[in-house]
């Protein structure tokens, strides 16, 4: 549901709008990018939660409890110099990286990582996806050990790494949002980073009957169940 509300936010938003940072947090479920192949990225041998597949490229991901999901959306007509991708992650993630804490970075193309013990891990993957004037860049924030636990288990090596990983197994490579030890605490550095590159004041948002939507013709069904 909290990927069909992606989907559809694009078509919802409206011209004279800027700026949405939206939460949320899943329960178990492995999502690809929108063109790995799923035999290549996870252990079908072994009893997976529901398989989903979500509109933006980038690798695949573990959603549970203790693993914070953020959208961000901006209309490109507002912040024309986020046309450029490379300069969007480098601006967006720069800011959220600046605003979680010391010794955070961007790291690979589009990850966020924190400095253990002389070396760089990661906690945050990012994607984007672009249209009718908007992009949203979404991504994960693991903040509980537990989270992390489960990413070796239904994960394979991706196919495909960034130069930092060295070839190092999930558990070497992965590590949990270390400058914050709860969800609300993380949500609040976020939020106020990207209220900070915004130059903007912080609001919320009134639910909204998104147009056409209902669990029934949601796009993102399960694309695979196992047990």
């Amino acid at each position: 549901m909290n990927l069909a509300f992606e989907d559809n936010f694009f078509g919802a938003a409206k011209a004279e709008e800027t700026a949405y940072l939206i939460f949320y947090e899943n329960n178990d479920a492995v999502v690809l990018g929108k063109s790995l192949e799923l035999h290549e990225e996870v252990f079908l041998h072994k009893r997976l939660p529901c398989v989903y597949r979500r509109i933006s490229g980038g690798g695949t991901v573990t959603h549970s409890p203790g693993n914070l999901n953020y959208a961000f959306f901006l209309s490109l007509e507002a912040y024309p110099e986020l046309f450029n991708v490379s300069l969007s992650y480098e601006r967006l993630l720069g800011a959220i990286a600046a605003g979680i804490g010391d010794r955070v970075a961007i790291r690979g193309y589009s990850d966020l990582g924190y400095g253990v013990r002389g070396e760089v891990r990661k906690f945050s993957g990012n994607a984007q996806c672009r249209k009718r004037g908007w992009l949203m860049l979404h991504g994960t924030l693991v903040y509980s050990t537990a989270a992390l636990r489960r990413i070796p288990w239904f994960l394979k090596m991706p196919p495909k790494q960034p130069e930092y990983r060295a070839g190092r197994s999930h558990r070497e490579f992965m590590t949990n949002v270390l400058p914050c030890s709860s969800r609300p605490q993380l949500m609040r550095r976020v939020r106020l980073a990207v209220a900070s590159l915004l130059n903007a004041e912080l609001a919320a948002v009134q639910p909204v009957e998104l147009p056409g939507y209902s669990p029934a013709n949601a796009p993102f069904q399960p694309e695979y169940k196992h047990g």
